[in-house]
């Protein structure tokens, strides 16, 4: 049987992207695994990717259609791919490290990351909807999960820990990367440089990092 596993992303519902795929997706929740990723020292862990498999009961050699996966859902979903390689590989807002460092260029700073996390402990629903905000996703705290300070933070830290480089061997099937070009979380030029160095299809789309919000997905003239 066909599989489609799809990774949400920080802090948002992974319904937001029912648009996107199809019916019948498995649609992973990541803010609950995040707590998992990490030892007790907040340190991420070295085997992350290999407990985000065995947390989805992934298979190598299972019939997997697609994996894909937005934002920091992407990363995972990358990690994923590797262990399980799908027939179709789909990034949405695409990064294989979030954070600025001396030889990538094109992330957030990490005191922005520090500013995010120590506000969290403050005053939750605030940095919540700021980052709603910024993303240009409608934000009502009714109608999405109540996630836990711990894994949001959590989350968070992931973002500054996690780094997918160095990007070989690429994955055995060439990625599609689809990007908002006024994302003003990512920026597009880290999915242009992550397809570049696997050998992956990059297409740009008007609209910021939730550019599926709001309109049926694929765009013309791609086929999933």
């Amino acid at each position: 049987m066909k599989r489609t596993i799809v990774f949400g992303g920080w802090a948002v519902p992974p319904d937001a992207l029912r648009d996107v795929f199809w019916g019948g997706s498995e649609y992973v929740d990541i803010n609950r695994m995040m707590p998992k990723l990490f030892d007790r020292s907040l340190k991420l862990r070295d085997d992350w990717a290999d407990i985000v498999v065995r947390e989805r009961r992934l298979t190598p050699g299972d019939a997997y259609y697609v994996i894909g996966g937005w934002s920091t859902g992407a990363i995972l979903a990358y990690a994923a791919a590797l262990a399980c390689p799908p027939k179709k590989l789909i990034l949405l807002a695409a990064t294989p490290c979030f954070c600025k460092k001396r030889n990538f260029r094109f992330g957030m700073r990490p005191a922005a990351i520090n500013q995010m996390i120590s506000a969290l402990e403050q005053d939750k629903h605030t940095v919540l909807q700021s980052f709603y905000e910024w993303s240009e996703l409608q934000y009502d705290p009714a109608a999405i999960p109540d996630y836990s300070v711990e894994e949001l933070v959590c989350g968070l830290e992931f973002l500054k820990q996690a780094d997918l480089r160095p990007l070989t061997p690429p994955p055995t099937v060439r990625p599609l990367f689809l990007h908002g070009t006024g994302d003003r979380v990512i920026p597009v030029s880290a999915s242009k440089y992550f397809s570049d160095q696997v050998g992956g299809e990059h297409i740009e789309l008007k609209g910021g990092h939730a550019f599926f919000a709001g309109q049926r997905m694929p765009p013309d003239g791609v086929e999933f």
